[in-house]
């Protein structure tokens, strides 16, 4: 019987390998002259694979991969009270408590809610996308104080951005998960700077204009999609999310401190976080077959790609029991709190 080690790593190779695979080559032929930057939680993995791939000459970057310790949560927080933030931030499904959306979705702690705003407002039930044009309203007249309350965190993420080299130089080639690219888009208007964006699947593509800036928006695998349509990728992207995370979770704040380092602060950590180790070899016996099959010319279509993943997101069995506990994602943005992708989807 196969050890645990090496049943993590062969299951990694065939699930994520694949995909890890056309998306390196993808990255390499579209960012020339620009800077990979990758993005978020699924960031630390891609920087992994192709900063492995790179030292192995088997792709060629410009410029070297970074990763980016952001979150959609993070950026919310620090662009909070402006005017273009509203329909990306309330655009998305939630339902619960003021206090709740606050917390989860703007990353605010519970004594900085009851700080800035009052009592009966953090009480309120809301239900969005449905009352995103009432919350607008309920908070209106606290938008000052809650200006005042993340300008540290805006500080922060600007001084952050600077000291990456993202403001100016090479123009970034953003890398990530999907979908319609909100980290992506806030970036580019805190920047006011024109970036790319590359991602497993792009649901709009093509170009959004940001401020004074463009955002261009591409899918490796997919664009101009919908939920619900039947493309696996994107339907159950759920089961890529759960296992493309990092070891620290969801960034939620950032401050630059006396001696021009950052401190980050972090939500709380979902099962993957507490068995990251196990991860690991699944993220290792990806990037490990990525570099075999680049060796010796092996190589897939977008089409074939999906195709494996539509075997595994759909086949009760598909998944080895040994990775089981590695599938859990945290979804507080939506007020859902963790789910099991493999109970939701019955596999």
């Amino acid at each position: 019987m196969k050890n645990t080690r090496q049943a993590l790593r062969e299951f990694g190779a065939s699930f994520m390998g694949p995909a890890f695979l056309v998306y390196a080559k993808t990255v390499e032929a579209q960012g020339a002259g620009r800077v990979p930057v990758c993005l978020a939680r699924e960031g630390w993995c891609f920087e992994r694979l192709l900063t492995r791939l790179q030292a192995q000459s088997l792709v060629t970057f410009d410029n070297s991969p970074q990763y980016l310790k952001v979150s959609r949560t993070l950026l919310f927080r620090a662009n909070l009270g402006e005017d273009f933030l509203w329909p990306l931030a309330l655009g998305n499904d939630f339902e619960g408590g003021m206090l709740d959306l606050m917390r989860k979705r703007f990353g605010l702690q519970m004594h900085e809610a009851f700080s800035v705003l009052p009592v009966e407002l953090l009480q309120m039930h809301v239900k969005l996308p449905e009352q995103q044009d009432e919350v607008v309203q309920w908070l209106e007249p606290h938008l000052e104080r809650l200006k005042a309350l993340v300008a540290p965190t805006r500080q922060g993420v600007m001084a952050y951005l600077k000291s990456l080299g993202l403001t100016d130089g090479p123009a970034p080639i953003m890398l990530d998960l999907g979908y319609s690219g909100t980290i992506q888009k806030l970036l580019t208007r805190m920047m006011q700077r024109e970036t790319f964006g590359l991602y497993y699947v792009a649901t709009k593509p093509g170009k959004s204009q940001q401020g004074g800036a463009i955002a261009n928006l591409a899918g490796a695998f997919r664009e101009g999609i919908s939920w619900g349509e039947g493309h696996q990728m994107l339907d159950r992207s759920l089961l890529f999310e759960s296992l493309m995370t990092a070891p620290h979770g969801q960034v939620v704040d950032v401050r630059q401190d006396s001696d021009g380092g950052f401190e980050f602060c972090y939500g709380r950590q979902a099962a993957t976080q507490h068995h990251f180790q196990d991860l690991q070899e699944v993220f290792d016996g990806a990037i490990e077959q990525v570099a075999e099959w680049l060796k010796t010319g092996v190589s897939f279509t977008p089409q074939e790609v999906e195709q494996m993943y539509e075997n595994f997101a759909t086949r009760q069995g598909a998944i080895p029991q040994c990775a089981w506990h590695l599938f859990f994602v945290d979804d507080d943005f939506s007020g859902n709190g963790i789910l099991n992708p493999l109970v939701l989807f019955n596999i």
